[in-house]
Parts: structure tokens; sequence; C-alpha cells
């Protein structure tokens, strides 16, 4: 009885190896490693200039391929603009993000100046709703676009980058805001190949430009988790246990901070 014991234990516990390997197998934000909710990075509500990294956990590969191929560029495009799309988890049901936090889902995301995977970085700016930092701003960083790059297929990358958070307005019933945020790695330096290695695509979702499934990830974004700070903004009474929201950024945005000139699905707005 024992040994079968041993043998339950020891299936259980390569069955959680492998989920846990396959949920940090995609490009994300590194989770935070706190003893009883590893798997999620949490942000409590107002958090300023939070440090984090991106793990790119490997290259671009395809069904029968070789080795993975190198990143050689990535966009990070975040969900801040007017367009963001914000629903209710529990309903899917659409809403006013600015009914529920004070501020926008990132504000003041910041790359760091780290030239060791990726040599050039742009940072593209476009308009958000208005939000205070150091006064009133109406535009802000939209997406991260880093170029020049090579990651040995059998290493990973971390790219360092901070970013504020909002907080919940206090007459709302959300506990939690879910920030999903698109990445896409580019391997190929090719526009009209049709090879799946040329990326990754960490959309979550189809657009307009992103059309191929075989490089996007439906299903899946990364996403960093902003929870409310029940201690000091509790819910009301008539909340009962609240529920949780979430934004993703447009077709549009992501459409339009997603592509990298020189890379599919490229066009002339392109970076």
């Amino acid at each position: 009885m024992v040994q079968h014991k041993k043998l339950i234990t020891s299936a259980l516990a390569l069955v959680a190896v492998s989920i846990a390997g396959s949920a940090l197998a995609h490009t994300t934000v590194v989770r935070k490693n706190t003893p009883n909710d590893w798997q999620v990075r949490h942000e409590i509500e107002g958090t300023g200039s939070s440090v984090s990294n991106i793990s790119i956990s490997h290259g671009c590969s395809s069904p029968g391929g070789s080795e993975a191929r190198a990143v050689k560029a990535m966009a990070v495009v975040w969900p801040n603009g007017h367009d963001a799309v914000a629903t209710r988890s529990d309903t899917g049901d659409s809403i006013d993000l600015a009914d529920y936090i004070v501020g926008n889902p990132v504000m003041g995301a910041k790359s760091a100046q780290d030239k060791d995977i990726f040599k050039k970085i742009v940072q593209a700016v476009g308009p958000t709703p208005p939000f205070n930092s150091h006064g009133l701003r109406t535009e802000d960083i939209r997406a991260f676009h880093y170029r020049n790059g090579r990651l040995q297929s059998n290493l990973f990358g971390l790219i360092p980058y901070r970013a504020s958070y909002p907080s919940f307005h206090a007459d709302s019933c959300a506990t939690k805001l879910t920030v999903k945020f698109g990445i896409a790695n580019y391997c190929r330096h090719t526009l009209n190949t049709n090879k799946d290695d040329r990326a990754d695509i960490w959309f979550g979702r189809l657009t307009a430009k992103f059309d191929d499934p075989d490089v996007v990830s439906v299903g899946f974004w990364p996403q960093v988790d902003v929870v409310r700070d029940l201690e000091n903004n509790p819910l009301g009474e008539s909340c009962g246990d609240g529920y949780a929201i979430e934004v993703t950024p447009s077709d549009e945005s992501l459409d339009t901070y997603g592509p990298i000139k020189g890379f599919w699905p490229h066009d002339s707005a392109a970076k």
C-alpha cells in the first residue's frame, strides 16, 4: 500500500510539473514566486513603478521542424487605448473601465535599457484616456518594439520593464482587474512566407492582420492581475463577494502596434 501511494504521489508530481512547464512555456510576464500562488503575477491596486520581466521561454518552431529559430524582434502591446476591450469576467458583459478604476490599466510603461538580447528599443507613444502622472496626461507608451536581436534557441531571455497600475473606485464591486496584453515574437526576416516558424504571436485571438491560427495563440494572453486592497478599500455590503473584470487591447491596437517592419505581417505603419 505504501509503495502504491508513492507511485500515485510521483504521478501527480509529474502531472504538476508538466502543467507548470506548459504554463511557463509561452512568452509572458514573469510570475511572482509566492508560496500559495506562484503561477500568477499579482500587483496590488495603485502600484507605482512596479518592476518585472517578460520571459521569452523559447524561439519559433514548426511541426516536424528542427531546432527552434532565434527570436530577432519582439512587440509588446498594452491595453491602454481608448478602444481597449473591457468585460466582466463572470458574465462577459462589456463595461466602461472608467466606472471601475482610477487611471488606465497600465500607465507609464517603460522598458529598461538592456541590450543583452535586443540592440534597438523603441517605445511607441499614442493617445490614451486621461490619467494623472505629474500632471494630466492624454498620451502614454502604447507598445515596446525590440529589434536587432538574437536569442539562442537553447536559452531563455528576460526583458526588464516597469509600469504603474490603477486603483479601484471605492463604490465599485470589482475585486480584480486582469490586464491582458499582446506579445509578438518574430524569428524570420521575411514578408511573404507561410512558414510556421516565422513568428510566435501571443495575442489570444485572430485579427485582420494577424490571421494565421498556426502562429497566433488563440485563447492565451500574457497577463498581470491587479488585485483590490480589501483591507484599505473594502467592498460595499451590496457587492457580496464582488467579481473580476478584464481588459485586452482592441484588434485595431494589435494591428497598429503589433507589426514590426521586415517581419510578417509588415505594412507601411510598422516600425
